[in-house]
């Protein structure tokens, strides 16, 4: 595994660790967001809308990288390199003998309908199989978002159950479809 801090670039996006210098953008994103990320996240207090929060964050998520616990990743358009789109979080790291990690991933609601999220996820993808050697990614989605379902089989994951009040989002309890894909060059090191 490298600790290299990835810059991962596809056509239309830059993915990459956000920096103190971030910041700003970070908070204009979930600021502008709010309501159209709201569905599909927990509840948040109105710190988490701040610089001060993200800058503790930013620190945070770097620590956890290097430690190997977590890659939390955020989308920035190639067009506009400063502007935060999205992000793509590789959380709940297990390492031998499973070698997997779950995917949470939100975009801009300027953004969709695009193909960016698609672009993105597919080189982070690359970037945890490949670099990171993860044998498996999984990631869940709400029944009733369609476009999530889609994106997800598009990227190559594939259905593997259904998960009752799975978890606590925008403080209500949703059932999840539970999908995953897996490496097929993982090796053994």
């Amino acid at each position: 595994m490298t600790l290299d801090l990835p810059v991962l670039t596809s056509p239309r996006v830059i993915v990459r660790l956000a920096e103190a210098a971030d910041v700003p953008q970070v908070v204009r994103y979930f600021r502008d967001n709010r309501e159209h990320l709201a569905p599909s996240r927990p509840l948040v207090g109105e710190e988490f809308h701040t610089e001060g929060f993200w800058h503790a964050q930013v620190r945070a998520n770097l620590a956890e990288f290097r430690e190997g616990k977590s890659v939390r990743l955020f989308l920035f358009d190639r067009a506009r390199p400063e502007r935060v789109i999205g992000n793509a979080n590789f959380t709940q790291v297990f390492r031998s003998p499973a070698h997997y990690c779950t995917l949470g991933y939100g975009l801009d609601r300027e953004y969709e309908g695009k193909g960016m999220m698609r672009e993105g996820l597919e080189t982070a993808i690359e970037y945890m199989f490949g670099p990171q050697n993860f044998h498996r990614v999984q990631a869940n989605y709400v029944p009733r978002n369609e476009r999530s379902g889609g994106l997800l089989r598009r990227l190559g994951f594939v259905i593997e159950g259904y998960a009752r009040d799975y978890l606590l989002l925008n403080g209500r309890w949703e059932d999840h479809i539970l999908t995953s894909r897996t490496n097929p060059h993982w090796k053994a090191r």
